[in-house]
């Protein structure tokens, strides 16, 4: 969860909010401000998954990025290797 918060001033569907009061009434979240807060890292949370996802994609499809990555890849084969016992 982030530090630092700032006051924003947002219209809700009437019905969302009155669900949210129930909510915080049956303490199922904190309050409506947390439910809200909760359903917007959520979003956010999602849509970035999703644009990651996207954009990785995208760099599957980059010759030049698919060879760094296996020269990569290649470079760490070793350091990546299970030691057994002690060093």
């Amino acid at each position: 969860m982030l530090n630092q918060t700032i006051k924003y001033t947002a219209i809700l569907p009437q019905e969302y909010v009155m669900e949210l009061r129930n909510m915080a009434e049956k303490k199922i979240i904190p309050s409506v401000n947390q439910g809200i807060r909760f359903a917007i890292e959520d979003f956010v949370k999602a849509r970035n998954e999703s644009e990651y996802k996207r954009n990785m994609c995208e760099a599957a499809k980059d010759e030049a990025f698919n060879r760094r990555m296996m020269d990569t890849m290649t470079a760490f084969e070793y350091t990546d290797a299970k030691v057994e016992g002690e060093w």
